[in-house]
């Protein structure tokens, strides 16, 4: 069974507003994974840190080229996590932890989101 190297979430995250609505859309991004035989990601995410338990949803992206995904979510903080499944279905590490806040106050016109380096 090979195992899948962690992958860093990374990049950057941009958090924007969605008019008129109390959600935003957080948009992740991520370096990809350049294994043969790399099916897909899992992305992690849930309103408290990994080390506090377990996140409470997981997004199956089953893309293997996939490197962005977007969420629209209510406010409140998140965090988020990514792993890289293979084709029989074996799941890598985590990635880094990385978090957000998703707020009910608009950006400035012009300015839709502050991007976080992860490295």
């Amino acid at each position: 069974m090979k195992r899948i190297r962690p992958l860093l979430l990374a990049a950057c995250m941009l958090l924007f507003m969605a008019p008129l609505a109390e959600a935003g859309t957080v948009s992740l991004i991520w370096d990809a994974n350049g294994e043969a035989d790399l099916a897909g990601y899992k992305l992690h995410y849930g309103n408290s840190p990994r080390a506090q338990g377990s996140y409470t949803q997981t997004v199956p992206i089953n893309n293997k080229n996939a490197t962005t995904w977007d969420l629209s979510l209510p406010t409140g903080v998140y965090y988020f996590a990514l792993t890289a499944v293979d084709l029989v279905g074996n799941e890598s590490d985590f990635s880094n932890e990385v978090s957000a806040e998703v707020s009910d106050i608009p950006p400035p016109p012009g300015k839709p989101g502050r991007p976080i380096l992860i490295q």
